[in-house]
């Protein structure tokens, strides 16, 4: 069967991109406007190229590639991810790349659009009306009863009681949360290109592997290094990780036992160490001790005002007879 010069072209181009970039990145398109894509597009040049087309198609050409005479190892691994398992359907794009899913992402992140809530989308995110006044008409309190939102009549407007939730992740936009946004004026949903997965070296990573950065090995790494460390120091069991901790740990107790002790060593200054610690002593014995007088002196004015204050009303008792 003829093969059109329009596919013709489009098989050569998807293999000659499959030759040349190790990396194939799965994006959503969803909700994505031309203009936006023509600006991910024009973003992502010498970085980056996105292919979109049939998928029909694209599984065909990935189908030859991998029954040809030259066909490897990758290429029969790519046909039975993307074609023998039906990954590559729905909305997706192919971003062909050697650059790292994060410099690819800010780019797309760079051309994000906000949009509102239409009717029938599936929400992304939570969306909470907050609290305040909407300055709408008390004629509007319908949109909020109907969505069990609080409200009272403040200065002639409908004020929000409380905060309320109306949407959460994977909700579907019904007619009356779309209508009430749309008059609140709030456009909660933010749309761009998303890498969802992809393939390199006969692997395919989903989005959770590909959130995984150098910032949360590390963290990862470090966590299990403290672990191992608190196990050898509870256990007693001397390992790499523990040997400086006890280390430091003998070289205080030699300090300790120095400062109470006339032992000496030469990484310790013992007479100094002893005299700082005997003047600091003093200095925290003498500060509670100046603090007392200055805490007796007004018990002591009081105590000596209260017989004088005695005596007059005693004098002023008597009407003055004597």
């Amino acid at each position: 069967m003829p093969v059109s010069d329009e596919k013709a072209e489009y098989a050569v181009k998807l293999n000659k991109l499959l030759d040349t970039y190790k990396r194939v990145m799965f994006c959503t398109l969803d909700n994505v406007r031309s203009q936006q894509l023509h600006d991910v597009r024009r973003g992502l040049r010498g970085k980056a190229v996105l292919l979109m087309g049939k998928k029909t198609m694209q599984k065909k050409i990935i189908s030859l590639r991998a029954e040809g005479p030259k066909a490897t190892a990758l290429d029969a691994n790519l046909k039975k991810t993307l074609v023998d398992e039906e990954h590559l359907s729905g909305n997706l794009a192919m971003l062909f790349t050697n650059a790292s899913v994060a410099d690819v992402e800010e780019v797309m992140k760079k051309y994000r659009v906000q949009a509102p809530a239409r009717v029938g989308a599936i929400s992304p995110v939570e969306v909470i009306i907050p609290a305040g006044n909407t300055g709408l008409e008390p004629t509007q309190t319908s949109f909020f009863q109907a969505l069990n939102i609080g409200t009272k009549i403040a200065k002639g407007t409908v004020e929000i009681v409380a905060d309320k939730k109306v949407l959460s992740v994977g909700d579907k936009v019904d007619s009356s949360t779309a209508a009430l946004l749309q008059k609140l004026k709030i456009s909660p949903f933010f749309y761009c290109v998303e890498v969802v997965s992809m393939w390199e070296g006969g692997v395919l990573f989903d989005k959770e592997d590909l959130n995984v950065t150098d910032a949360s090995i590390e963290a990862a790494v470090l966590s299990g290094i403290q672990n191992l460390t608190a196990l050898s120091l509870g256990s007693g069991v001397l390992t790499e990780l523990s040997f400086s901790h006890v280390v430091v740990d003998g070289f205080k107790n030699l300090l300790a036992a120095s400062v109470e002790s006339d032992f000496v060593f030469t990484e310790f200054d013992a007479a100094t160490t002893r005299k700082n610690i005997k003047e600091g002593k003093v200095a925290a014995a003498a500060a509670p001790a100046k603090a007392a007088p200055a805490a007796a002196a007004p018990a002591k004015a009081a105590a000596a005002a209260a017989p004088a204050k005695e005596e007059e009303e005693e004098d002023f008792g008597m009407g003055g007879l004597f």
